[in-house]
């Protein structure tokens, strides 16, 4: 299974392509601030499993930069 994830400015458009998911039969859900970190940082950690040398604080740092980055 494929996903899309969109982001909008407010919980108007938020609620309209909610309703237009669920009208073409799609599921949808809504991501908490929570839930999107935690994906940046799967994200983060699958794209680095070969660097073994990456301190701790330097992880932090580099985890840190991905929400700034947006």
């Amino acid at each position: 299974m494929e996903s899309i994830v969109i982001h909008t400015a407010s919980k108007e458009e938020i609620n309209l392509l909610k309703e237009i998911a669920k009208k073409m039969g799609f599921k949808s859900e809504i991501l908490s601030i929570s839930d999107k970190e935690d994906i940046g940082l799967a994200k983060a950690i699958e794209e680095n499993q070969g660097i073994e040398a990456l301190s701790f604080n330097e992880a932090i740092e580099y985890y840190k930069s991905l929400d700034k980055a947006k």
